[in-house]
């Protein structure tokens, strides 16, 4: 029976005191603390992000600046050269004023990597400077038959250490890029980056026609400019601590990047690297994103990190369509703001477990006991009602109420002496109301009894048995609970169960069957101990029928019984004892054979009809879980399942060779005698067409 609650509507939550004040306290410090700090990490942050932008601008406009200044003396001295009215008329070839003339001015600036000239006769002259400073002459003389190329090395000191002379040669200045466009162009030309012929590296070039008085084309003047000066200025720019600058064109190739190899085989040759076969993954993805969006300042995450993203063109006056690439870590602008946040937040967190240590110890003080006595109320609400549990406080209410508890758990103990107390816990679970009434539902009932109980209480003293039959009892009716059965009612040494009820359970039929087996195996421990202390032994008998039964309250209104009702209940009750004519220790209907057949060993016994039906009912024996059953029980189950398949069809032949078999190997076996007697007579006297497998019992 449930009593009634009282209910305070304005209430919703209920903490206890010792929570309560243990929130206060942890709000009231994470609140400060979370806007002290958010407030500083985001003033801080917008700070330092400000300073980023600011650095990103210095260095773009450094390198702008840089580039700018490395690039220029290549358009200039070309230019210049080019008007000088002297190379209008002079030769390439054995022209020594010429090649001093180019060597002075890769001395002059050491960011050119050659000067060289082409006419339209295909003649060149070329002056290289190499990586340890030594100087090449090359010159192609198209008018010698055949045409020559001459190679003429210089050291240092410009003293001539080697002259290689070839005609096997390709080479034409007039097919090179550099020439093609100051031609087409007629003024001065930049190239787009390429690999130079000679070295393999790549580089750009300023170039500028030579043209008569009539602005007829005479020559090309060229001028390299190597890239690897330019990459090896970015590595010395800082941008953050793990930042890079770069330079793009406007087909995405590498112009300069720090540490990097900027060219990439093609064939038998090599090409430009492009930004998107750099190795290096944020560097590409801010390059993604750039395209994607095309948007000059930007934040993306790559790789689970932040990261600030620039590109900025070069200006106009420039002459070549570039970008300054700047790619930054977030983290290297803010990852220090983060440490002391970090650093804070552990010394907000210090003092705030320090405050809940305070905190713990001031309102445990004053909610302990009332903690406690919490704790009592919900033990007594589930019937454990062994503590023993009494609470001292100075408060006055709170003894009152503790002395109040302490007599209500001494009455219960009394009480559910008489009545099953893990049932009265289940009711209580479902939250169900103690009314008069009930409702059909689908359980599988149980009824235990002991066989001859009669015949042993004739022979012992009354207190003896008293004291025996409740142990047995006690044990049956705990093993029933620990398998989530509810005990109905104890009928002398019989007990009666169900499952399913008041709490749902969807598996209560494979948990009576469970139940039943740890049944026997208590009883059979119970009987070793009872021989030994010379009691008389129990044989348990043990019913289980599955069907749709009326349960719940059912009496007066002054005293009711939670128990079940109906031909389920009726017909379980008569399984019982129906175990003593074949010789079985459980005996399962249909029914529940259906819901436990994947689980557990069984063999059938017989179709019945018990008093007061009409209708025949499939019994079997549970011979034990799959898994845990004997190899010799389960081939009894087996060939007894045949014998009785072929006595079901009218094959007696058959059904008599299996029983006679199986009496002679289990004599034991009562069940097997009975059908080979059944077997030999419907054998020796056949019966009509209207025989049927049925077995009419007129006893309880």
């Amino acid at each position: 029976m449930r009593t009634k609650r009282l209910r305070f509507p304005l209430i919703n939550i209920r903490r206890s005191l010792q929570i309560n004040i243990l929130v206060a306290f942890a709000v009231l410090l994470i609140i400060t603390v979370s806007v002290i700090i958010g407030y500083t990490y985001r003033q801080n942050s917008l700070a330092l992000l400000q300073l980023s932008d600011d650095l990103v601008d210095q260095v773009t406009e450094t390198l702008i600046e840089r580039t700018t200044n490395y690039l220029s003396p290549a358009a200039i001295m070309a230019q210049i050269s080019a008007e000088i009215p002297a190379v209008e008329t002079l030769s390439l070839v054995d022209n020594q004023e010429l090649e001093q003339y180019g060597m002075e001015i890769l001395d002059q600036y050491p960011q050119l990597a050659a000067f060289f000239i082409g006419n339209e006769q295909g003649d060149f002259l070329f002056v290289k400077r190499f990586p340890d400073h030594s100087i090449g002459t090359q010159i192609i003389d198209r008018a010698a038959n055949p045409p020559l190329r001459t190679w003429t090395y210089r050291n240092v000191k410009g003293e001539v250490t080697d002259v290689e002379k070839t005609t096997d040669f390709t080479y034409d200045p007039r097919e090179r890029p550099w020439y093609i466009g100051a031609k087409e162009s007629h003024r001065q030309y930049w190239t787009d980056i390429y690999i130079f012929f000679t070295d393999q590296k790549p580089g750009i070039t300023a170039a500028f026609p030579i043209l008569d008085d009539q602005d007829n084309l005479i020559g090309t003047i060229g001028i390299d400019v190597a890239l690897d000066e330019l990459s090896q200025f970015l590595r010395t720019q800082e941008v953050g601590q793990n930042g890079v600058a770069f330079i793009i064109n406007d087909k995405g190739e590498i112009v300069a990047y720090p540490d990097r190899v900027l060219a990439a085989e093609e064939g038998e040759g090599f090409r430009p690297l492009a930004m998107q076969e750099l190795d290096v993954p944020w560097v590409v993805a801010a390059f993604q994103e750039h395209q994607l969006n095309n948007q000059s300042r930007f934040t993306f995450e790559n790789g689970g990190q932040q990261y600030i993203a620039s590109f900025t063109p070069f200006p106009q006056t420039f002459g070549k369509d570039w970008k300054i690439g700047v790619v930054v870590p977030e983290d290297d602008f803010i990852g220090t703001l983060k440490q002391t946040n970090q650093i804070s937040l552990l010394i907000s967190l210090v003092v705030l477990l320090v405050a809940i240590i305070l905190a713990i110890f001031i309102s445990r003080t004053i909610s302990q006991p009332i903690v406690q006595l919490t704790e009592e109320t919900k033990k007594i609400r589930d019937f454990q009602l062994d503590s023993e549990l009494e609470i001292q406080s100075p408060i006055l209410e709170v003894q009152l109420l503790s002395d109040s508890i302490t007599s209500m758990r001494s009455s219960l103990q009394t009480f559910i002496k008489y009545v099953p107390n893990e049932l009265v816990r289940q009711v209580i679970q479902t939250g169900e109301v103690a009314r008069l009434g009930g409702y059909k539902k689908e359980l599988t009932i149980f009824f235990s009894d002991v066989e001859d109980f009669t015949s042993i209480t004739e022979d012992m003293v009354p207190e003896d048995l008293m004291l025996q039959l409740s142990e047995y009892l006690g044990r049956l009716a705990t093993l029933i609970g620990e398998e989530h059965g509810t005990v109905d009612k104890y009928v002398g040494d019989g007990l009666m169960a169900f499952w399913g009820a008041p709490l749902p359970n969807p598996d209560h039929a494979c948990h009576a069957c469970t139940a039943a087996l740890r049944c026997l195996e208590v009883v059979a421990e119970l009987n070793e101990t009872w021989q030994r202390e010379g009691k008389p032994l129990f044989t348990t008998r043990i019913g289980l029928h599955t069907g749709e039964t009326l349960v719940g309250n059912m009496g007066s209104a002054e005293r009711m019984n939670y128990t079940v009702l109906g031909d389920s209940v009726n017909l379980a009750s008569r399984l019982e004892a129906i175990n003593k004519i074949y010789g079985t220790a459980i005996i399962i209907t249909l029914s529940t054979y259906h819901l436990v057949a994947d689980r557990f060993h069984v063999r059938p016994l017989d179709i019945v009809t018990v008093k007061g039906k009409r209708q025949g009912v499939l019994l079997y024996e549970l011979i034990g879980e799959k898994g845990h059953t004997l190899p010799e029980q389960v081939t009894l189950s087996q060939r007894f399942t045949e014998g009785f398949d072929a006595y079901l069809i009218k094959d007696w032949d058959k059904a008599i060779d299996i029983f006679q078999h199986l009496v002679r190997r289990y004599p034991s076996d009562l069940a097997s005698q009975i059908y080979l007697k059944r077997c030999l007579k419907l054998h020796a006297d056949p019966p009509g067409p209207e025989w049927a497998p049925l077995t009419r019992l007129t006893s309880k």
